[in-house]
């Protein structure tokens, strides 16, 4: 059977072909009251997706205000996500003052002081933003002055996007897309630590439950017919809740409708699936064990495992497979992100990416075609086999045709078996009569034998950043 690559997050460092630094700014002027939310938009172009190879490195803000803790900022991205820049910080003190969030500047906003000028790391992961979302769009600053009194003014602000820029963090257990796959006699001591960066559950979809409090997320799937029981032990009040059945290929996050297996129970202690519980769903008033599931061979499921007394106790989840049964340990595909690329020099470009697990991993075939040839594997790059930790891989194609070159990423398994991940294009065809002059990071003019990073300048009074 066709196992796949596991968890794929392919994503590349450096800028995209053709990609230098931009910054869109604007100037409203616009009054900021107390008790009342400004916003002032700036609509993006040009951009496109936004991830670790090119994203927003930077916001700036320019602000006239009396005192800075009255203040609440947070930038809202075109999907309508919000990112915390700062809130109530800076005392009694005045003024934002060409302030600029990055999250790599020194210090952060909370240890920074009024006038703030300068840069400094938001109290929110403004990386978080670069997650391969279309940047073109509506942006917003979103300022809320919590004081009726001491009025003041947005002078101006600005977004900057940029090669490099900080990646999102990876998916936490506390949020679907980082739960952890588990299988037959699995016991194990597990907690959690909040209910994550995502909103997994809503009323659409977390049936008996109410939210989440102290959450982690975990797959399982049979490889057998038969059934399923578990039992999560403890001390404390936990609620539990179970979607499925899917395929390896249909499994996404968050669960789409409600759960197949719920309780809600307020009892205090062990709760979990059991043969002749008599319901599949209960509320607070519930016993705390609800029906096993009776699994088809391939069925693979979500679970979520709450803490609702939020205290940080943990938990030990022992499993229960009968009538010929048997769970599959192998992680099941939550795949997300894609292939892309970044052009070093005329004949030059970099691939790069990264899994968060593999199973039965042998190699990657890198291949290359133009648009008047066939592929080609150029590179073989060996595979981490199975595995539950994360992987980089990367190779550098310093034999690119001038030309439009397109890229396919293809994994093979140890039985032979392949699957194509991902096609992607990179243009080398740079015109040297359009180029001005090239320079290097200190602003020194080379010649063509240079080797290391450089800027080059063209005639229509465009740049882009490259490594020779």
């Amino acid at each position: 059977m066709k196992k796949r690559i596991l968890y794929l997050f392919l994503m590349i460092l450096g800028t995209l072909s053709g990609k230098a630094q931009t910054t869109f700014s604007t100037s409203p002027s616009a009054a900021i009251p107390g008790l009342v939310t400004t916003t002032s938009n700036i609509t993006v172009s040009g951009i496109g997706n936004i991830s670790c190879a090119m994203g927003l490195t930077e916001v700036c803000i320019n602000i006239t205000h009396p005192w800075d803790s009255d203040l609440d900022i947070f930038l809202r991205d075109p999907s309508g996500t919000d990112y915390e820049l700062t809130t109530d910080n800076g005392g009694g003190g005045n003024n934002y003052i060409v302030t600029c969030f990055d999250m790599t500047a020194a210090t952060n906003v909370t240890a920074g002081t009024a006038p703030f000028n300068g840069s400094f790391v938001p109290e929110g992961d403004l990386a978080a933003v670069n997650n391969g979302q279309n940047a073109d769009g509506v942006w917003q600053l979103r300022i809320f002055d919590d004081f009726i009194a001491d009025d003041g003014i947005l002078n101006s602000w600005s977004l900057t996007f940029d090669n490099s820029p900080p990646c999102p963090p990876p998916p936490l257990i506390e949020d679907c897309l980082g739960g952890t796959t588990v299988c037959s006699d699995a016991t194990f001591s597990g907690n959690s630590s909040g209910s994550g960066d995502d909103v997994d559950l809503t009323g659409a979809n977390d049936g008996c439950l109410n939210g989440e409090n102290e959450s982690s997320w975990y797959y399982f799937s049979s490889s057998t017919a038969g059934d399923i029981e578990f039992t999560i032990i403890t001390t404390v009040d936990y609620d539990f809740a179970v979607w499925g059945p899917y395929t390896s290929a249909t499994l996404s996050c968050p669960p789409s409708g409600p759960p197949i297996r719920c309780s809600y129970s307020g009892s205090v202690g062990n709760t979990g699936l059991a043969s002749g519980s008599g319901d599949n769903s209960e509320g607070s008033g519930g016993d705390a064990f609800v029906n096993e599931i009776n699994a088809s061979a391939g069925d693979a499921f979500i679970m979520v495992i709450d803490n609702y007394s939020s205290d940080g106790s943990t938990f030990t989840l022992d499993w229960t497979v009968s009538g010929g049964a048997s769970l599959d340990c192998t992680p099941l595909p939550i795949d997300f992100g894609k292939l892309n690329g970044q052009v070093l020099g005329t004949n030059e470009n970099l691939l790069l990416w990264s899994t968060l697990s593999e199973s039965d991993n042998a190699h990657f075939l890198l291949q290359r075609r133009t648009e008047f040839s066939d592929f080609e594997t150029i590179a073989q790059i060996d595979g981490a086999g199975t595995t539950s930790e994360k992987q980089f891989y990367s190779y550098t194609d310093r034999t690119a045709p001038r030309e439009l070159n397109y890229y396919r990423l293809i994994q093979v398994d140890y039985d032979g078996d392949e699957e194509i991940l991902e096609t992607i294009s990179l243009d080398n065809r740079i015109d040297e009569e359009k180029i001005l002059k090239v320079v290097n990071y200190l602003g020194q003019e080379v010649s063509d034998s240079y080797k290391g990073m450089v800027i080059i300048y063209y005639k229509d009074g465009t740049s882009r950043k490259a490594i020779r």
